[in-house]
């Protein structure tokens, strides 16, 4: 008989720290309280819109790291999904102010 070992893909992963979901919450609520606190003062809409479009670039960055599990993934994948995001950010603040 021959001993053979079988290793898994499983065990040659480093475990990775979890995120409590509660702290994601928390975050993703205080973004809301300022989006809405923005919205509140008065500021001139060429102010407001790139704000909130930063913070709205934020919340969708948590979401998508945490959510869907980008953070585990190559940093290749992150670069994918959030190098658009900035592009439209900047093409329609761009066309905001022009």
């Amino acid at each position: 008989m021959s001993d053979v070992t079988h290793s898994t893909p499983a065990a040659h992963t480093e475990h990775k720290k979890h995120t409590s979901p509660v702290l994601v919450f928390v975050i993703l609520t205080l973004f809301t309280v300022f989006e809405v606190a923005v919205t509140l003062i008065h500021v001139p809409k060429q102010v407001i819109v790139p704000i909130l479009i930063a913070i709205a670039l934020v919340k969708a960055s948590l979401v998508a790291m945490y959510y869907m599990h980008l953070r585990y993934e190559k940093l290749v994948y992150t670069i994918i999904f959030v190098t658009p995001t900035l592009f439209a950010a900047l093409l329609i603040t761009v066309l905001m102010i022009g």
